[in-house]
């Protein structure tokens, strides 16, 4: 019972409140809106005809293990990226102890052809077409989310691994030619039964969830 309740707590808390800005590289700001984020809600509400378009693609790489966010600036032709690894105990300060859950940042200025052909791989990837609708995006698994507002219209689908090859998104190659994090993409693949992890999450040590594609966005 101990363990439902941990795992079910630790659901709730990354539901938390309706994302509405705020640093993603902070892990307390994670924990709180990252139902939220991933979905988009702060897109969604601000999209109508006449606002700058908004591109928010989502790479969930095992939540645990690494998670990549990434955010076009339309306006100023900017991708801004978040990359989080493994918590690293020895980062701890006394001027920050989140430090080492904290994501690694880098923005980068993107030329109008960059722009214009990342927006491209995104069209061409699906972003504005119909939604996957009922696709299930597993915490403990590989898949990418895409939330959008193009041309006033808000949209969200998702990618999951093995159902889709994930490296042959079109969008992906640009991404990490313009990341600056550093961070090497943690690739798709199977997934080997790991007991300590099993152990962690009957204890109520890890959170695990299920993400949906719905038809007018993100199902918790």
């Amino acid at each position: 019972m101990r363990t439902q309740i941990g795992v079910i707590v630790g659901a709730l808390a990354l539901a938390g409140c309706t994302y509405g800005g705020g640093d993603m590289g902070d892990p307390a700001t994670r924990k709180f809106h990252w139902f939220s984020y991933v979905a988009g809600d702060d897109i969604k509400a601000a999209c109508q005809p006449g606002t700058p378009d908004r591109f928010r693609l989502v790479y969930n790489g095992r939540y645990d293990q690494q998670l990549r966010m990434y955010e076009v600036d339309s306006v100023r032709h900017v991708l801004n990226a978040k990359v989080t690894k493994p918590a690293d105990v020895g980062r701890v300060s006394g001027d920050d102890l989140l430090a080492p859950w904290r994501a690694v940042e880098a923005s980068t200025p993107l030329g109008q052809p960059a722009y214009d052909a990342l927006v491209s791989s995104f069209e061409a990837a699906g972003l504005f077409g119909a939604p996957a609708v009922g696709r299930e995006l597993p915490s403990h698994g590989f898949h990418w989310t895409a939330a959008s507002c193009k041309d006033g219209q808000f949209r969200f689908t998702g990618w999951a691994y093995p159902e889709t090859d994930l490296m042959a998104l079109p969008f992906v190659a640009p991404l990490m030619v313009a990341d600056g994090t550093g961070v090497a993409l943690n690739r798709p693949g199977a997934i080997a039964y790991d007991p300590q992890y099993e152990d962690s999450l009957r204890r109520g040590q890890v959170t695990s969830f299920r993400l949906k594609v719905g038809e007018n966005g993100m199902v918790r």
